[in-house]
């Protein structure tokens, strides 16, 4: 638990390698504990994202745009700090899913100062169900469809996240 606590704080900062991995893993390998594995992914991430927004908002001048040409994140972080204009709680929400790095919309949030309010709770809410869902998976269908999953994580929380937002959007302007 405390491996995969650390990897879910730092895969929000500055580790390379998605969490989902060791979600997966865990959750197929100990199908029973599919709950805490994401509970304890989700908290550690969400620490892991508030330290980055910290990050950003403290320390971005000194060394965050090394950090960020480091990785080549350049051109995404450009277009993230961009899409903060619109809802902070969106653009967070849907971070859990998408294929750019959460690390960089974490520092971003941080850098540009966007309100951390909405930055925590969508990140709750975003990383909660992309956790709890990718541990749930190989508990209800077992091990051979996480194995599936791993294959095709970014494609697969990519759609998760378009139906989530669809349904939202749908939800809030049709009302």
């Amino acid at each position: 638990m405390w491996f995969l606590g650390a990897v879910a704080f730092f895969e929000s900062v500055i580790f390379p390698i998605p969490v989902d991995i060791f979600t997966f893993t865990l959750a197929a390998a100990h199908p029973k504990k599919w709950l805490r594995y994401g509970t304890v992914a989700t908290v550690w991430s969400v620490l892991g994202a508030v330290f980055g927004y910290l990050l950003g908002a403290y320390l971005f001048d000194v060394f965050g745009h090394d950090l960020i040409a480091f990785y080549g994140y350049e051109d995404q972080f450009l277009k993230v700090t961009q899409l903060f204009d619109g809802s902070v709680f969106l653009v967070m929400f849907t971070s859990a899913f998408t294929p750019i790095p959460y690390k960089v919309f974490t520092v971003a949030g941080g850098a540009v100062g966007v309100p951390l309010f909405p930055f925590i709770i969508a990140s709750i809410l975003g990383r909660g169900l992309r956790f709890f869902a990718e541990t749930y998976i190989p508990y209800r269908f077992g091990e051979r469809t996480g194995k599936v999953l791993i294959k095709n994580v970014n494609r697969f929380t990519l759609v998760l996240g378009i139906l989530v937002v669809a349904y939202l959007v749908l939800r809030y302007t049709l009302i």
